[in-house]
């Protein structure tokens, strides 16, 4: 294992904020396929899901100061992704770009398949509250369970990647969701 992989985000963080940039690519290269799955939900043109990566990864760097590591980095970069993959959606239509041009996955991926304004409204409140939830649970908790359900992940690979057993990792997951249950219970 190299160096690198050892590094934790947050150490990352704390080189790249003091001028380390071969850290920020480190920290890329960690993240950047969560990153590639979130955009190819907003657009199949291979170019634009390149372009808006490229636009997040700029957007993290320089907002990178505004990371607090109450959550794990991973949550962080996945907010920031879907606020911009969300922007971007709604510039396509602010633009009046004709939808019968728009391929029919792009433009259901856009619209997140809402039926009413207020089924939007009642979604993007749902994912605040998810999001506010997650930033509650403490990085051990929050990061294997991003890892499993976000991002599909086995345990297994899970375990190899933070070093933990996949019994622990299976108990850190269960509690996470216990927890985020009870803290969306809260919110009603």
């Amino acid at each position: 294992m190299s160096n690198n992989e050892q590094t934790t985000d947050k150490e990352l963080i704390d080189q790249i904020l003091n001028g380390d940039r071969q850290s920020y690519r480190t920290l890329v290269d960690r993240h950047s396929a969560m990153v590639f799955h979130l955009a190819r939900r907003f657009s199949n043109n291979e170019e634009t899901v390149k372009d808006l990566v490229q636009e997040v990864f700029v957007k993290a760097y320089e907002r990178m100061d505004s990371f607090r590591g109450n959550a794990s980095f991973s949550s962080w970069l996945y907010r920031l992704s879907m606020n911009h993959f969300r922007d971007y959606a709604k510039d396509i239509r602010r633009k009046n770009q004709r939808f019968s041009e728009m391929e029919d996955y792009e433009l259901n991926a856009q619209l997140g398949h809402q039926e009413t304004p207020d089924a939007g409204l009642e979604q993007e409140e749902e994912a605040n509250r998810l999001f506010d939830a997650l930033e509650q649970l403490p990085e051990e908790y929050s990061e294997p369970l991003l890892l499993k359900y976000r991002d599909g992940m086995s345990y297994k690979v899970i375990s190899n990647r933070l070093g933990v057993s996949v019994s622990a990792l299976k108990v850190r997951v269960h509690r996470a969701r216990k927890e985020i249950k009870e803290i969306l219970n809260r919110y009603e």
